[in-house]
C-alpha cells in the first residue's frame, strides 16, 4: 500500500467523529460549569492531555475493529487502506498507541478515569475480537457498542472532574442513545453485506423491518428527548447559546424546504430529516460554540479551540458538498 493511502485511512479520523464531539462537549461543558476555564483553576495541559488520551482511544478503536473485521469486510466487498498493512505492522501500531494512552493516563493521575477508560477499552476490544465479539450478539451488541464508543469515555470525563449530577445522567443517557442512532442505521445500510458475510447483527437478527420500526417508533423518539434536554441544558448553562439553537433551525428550515420542494436531496434515507437539527447542535455546533466562550474567559483555552474546529474538518467537506453537488449527505466517517 502506499503512504497516501495509510494517510487517508478512516481511523485517523477519529478526531473529527461523532465519538469525539461529545466527548468535547461534555468536557467544555464542565470547564464553564465548575469554573475551570482559566488557570489556576484547572491546567490547560491536563485539558490537552485529557483531550489526546480520548483521541488515542477512539483511533485505537477503529484499528482494533478493523484488525480484527479484515476477513469479514473483505468478504462483505468493504475496503479498507489498512488491509494491506502486513498484520504484524498493524498490530505494532496498536501497541504503540496503547503505550502512549499508557503515558497519558500516568500524567493525568486520575485513578477513576483510568479505571473507566481501561474497562471501555477492554470492552470496546471484545466487542470485536473472537473471544467475546460482542458485535455478533444481536442486542447484547447494540448495548456494548454505545457503551464503549460514547457513554463510556464521556463517563471517564465526568469521572475525572468529579462531576456528579442529573446533568451527568443527560449527557450519558444522550451519548448512549447517539450510539444506538449511530450502529443501528449502520446495520441497517450493511443489512445486505452482514448477511452475505456471514456476520450476525441485531438488525438480522430482528430483520430489516422491523429493525425499523424499532428505529422510528422507538430509538428516534427517545434519543430526540435528550438530545433536546441536553440543549436546554446548555443554553442554561450558556444563555447565549439560545441564538445558536435558534440559527441552526432556520437552516435547518431551509434545508428542509430545500427537499421538499427537490431542489436538494437527502442521502441519509433513515435517519429523519427533523433528527439533524439537534444532531447537529450537539455534534458540531456547541462544542466549537462552548469553546469560543472558553476563549474569551481565557486565552490558555485557545488550543481547545483548536481541536473543536480540527474535529470538523470532516463537516466542513460535507458542506462543500452541500453546495457543490445539492445534497444533504451522510456523515459516516470512510476512507477518502
Amino acid at each position: 500500500m502506499t503512504v497516501r493511502d495509510l494517510v487517508r485511512y478512516r481511523g485517523w479520523k477519529a478526531w473529527q467523529s461523532h465519538d469525539m464531539h461529545i466527548s468535547l462537549l461534555s468536557l467544555f461543558y464542565i470547564l464553564l460549569a465548575d469554573d475551570l476555564a482559566s488557570p489556576p483553576a484547572f491546567s490547560p495541559w491536563k485539558s490537552l492531555v485529557l483531550v489526546l488520551s480520548l483521541g488515542f482511544y477512539f483511533m485505537c478503536g477503529f484499528l482494533i475493529n478493523d484488525l480484527f473485521d479484515r476477513s469479514h469486510d473483505l468478504r462483505s466487498g468493504k475496503v479498507r487502506a489498512v488491509q494491506r498493512l502486513p498484520r504484524p505492522v498493524f498490530i505494532g501500531i496498536i501497541l504503540t498507541f496503547i503505550a502512549i494512552i499508557a503515558i497519558f493516563l500516568w500524567y493525568l493521575g486520575s485513578a477513576g478515569y483510568a479505571v473507566v477508560y481501561g474497562f471501555s477499552f477492554l470492552l470496546g476490544t471484545l466487542y470485536s475480537a473472537p473471544v467475546g465479539r460482542f458485535k455478533e450478539r444481536g442486542f447484547l451488541g447494540i448495548v456494548v457498542n454505545a457503551l464503549t464508543e460514547k457513554m463510556f469515555p464521556v463517563l471517564a470525563i465526568f469521572v475525572f472532574f468529579h462531576h456528579f449530577g442529573f446533568d451527568t445522567v443527560i449527557f450519558l443517557v444522550t451519548a448512549f442513545s447517539l450510539q444506538t442512532i449511530e450502529i443501528l442505521t449502520h446495520q441497517i445500510y450493511d443489512y445486505e453485506a452482514d448477511r452475505g458475510a456471514g456476520v450476525r447483527t441485531f438488525a438480522l437478527d430482528a430483520g430489516r423491518e422491523r429493525t425499523l420500526k424499532i428505529f422510528r417508533y422507538f430509538i428516534v423518539p427517545f434519543s430526540l428527548a435528550f438530545m433536546l434536554l441536553l440543549c436546554l441544558l446548555i443554553i442554561l448553562e450558556v444563555p447565549p447559546a439560545i441564538w445558536i439553537v435558534a440559527g441552526v433551525c432556520i437552516a435547518y428550515f431551509v434545508l428542509y424546504l430545500g427537499v421538499a420542494r427537490g431542489r436538494l436531496h437527502m442521502e441519509e434515507k433513515i435517519l429523519p430529516l427533523y433528527m439533524s437539527a439537534p444532531y447537529f447542535l450537539i455534534n458540531n455546533a456547541f462544542p466549537v460554540f462552548l469553546a469560543l466562550v472558553l476563549v474569551s474567559i481565557s486565552l490558555s483555552n485557545l488550543f481547545l479551540l483548536l481541536f473543536a474546529l480540527v474535529s470538523q474538518i470532516y463537516l466542513f467537506r460535507q458542506l462543500l458538498r452541500l453546495v457543490r453537488e445539492r445534497a444533504i449527505p451522510r456523515t459516516e466517517i470512510a476512507d477518502a
